[in-house]
C-alpha cells in the first residue's frame, strides 16, 4: 500500500457517501449509487511535487465525466500553528514527495481534520448520490387512506366544486334610468 492509498483509506473511512470503495494507484474509486461513481485524489496545485488539495471527480459509468470539485487543504484547515520557528506564521498542511519518500512535512492531519475534509467530501458527493432508494423508502413511510375514503373525499370536493360552478338565477336589476 502506498502513502496516497494510506491516506485516502483514512479519509474514505470517515467519508459518508461513499461505498465500496476500490483503490487503484493513487486514486480511490467509490460507488454513489446507480450509475454514477466518484473518483479522489490528491493533486497539485501549481508546486511540483506539493499535494495541496484534493480532487473528487464524479463520474457516470454511461455519461462519462459528470463534475469535479477540488477541496484545497488551505480552504479547509486554513493555516495550521506549528512549533517549527520556520513556519511562526503557521503551515498550510500539504503532502510532499521527494522520490523516495512521500509523507506530510511539519504539520500531520488529526483524526479531526481528516473527518472536516471528508464532511466537506461527502457534502459534495451526495449532491450525486443516488436517490431512487431515498425516494422508494420515503414513499414505503406515506401513510395512504382506504380507497373508499379517498373516494369519497374526491366526490366531496367534486361537489363543491360543481356547487361554485352554477350561479344562483338573479333577476336582473334595472338600469338606471334618470338623468345626471
Amino acid at each position: 500500500m502506498n502513502f496516497f492509498e494510506q491516506e485516502l483509506r483514512k479519509l474514505v473511512s470517515v467519508c459518508d457517501g461513499v461505498s465500496n470503495p476500490v483503490f487503484a494507484g493513487r486514486a480511490c474509486y467509490g460507488d454513489l449509487g446507480g450509475d454514477n461513481r466518484v473518483k479522489l485524489q490528491f493533486v497539485t496545485m501549481g508546486y511540483a511535487d506539493n499535494y495541496e488539495a484534493l480532487k473528487a471527480t464524479i463520474l457516470n459509468r454511461t455519461d462519462g465525466e459528470v463534475d469535479v470539485n477540488t477541496f484545497r487543504f488551505a480552504d479547509i484547515w486554513g493555516k495550521k500553528k506549528v512549533s517549527n520557528p520556520n513556519y511562526s506564521d503557521g503551515f498550510i498542511p500539504h503532502i510532499y514527495s521527494n522520490g523516495l519518500k512521500v509523507d506530510w512535512p511539519v504539520y500531520k492531519p488529526t483524526d479531526a481534520d481528516f473527518k472536516q475534509l471528508a464532511d466537506s467530501v461527502s457534502a459534495y458527493v451526495n449532491v450525486f448520490a443516488d436517490r431512487s432508494a431515498v425516494n422508494e423508502k420515503a414513499s414505503q413511510n406515506k401513510v395512504k387512506k382506504p380507497l373508499a375514503s379517498r373516494l369519497e373525499t374526491g366526490k366531496a370536493k367534486a361537489a363543491e366544486h360543481n356547487a361554485a360552478r352554477k350561479k344562483p338565477d338573479t333577476p336582473q336589476t334595472k338600469k338606471d334610468t334618470t338623468e345626471h
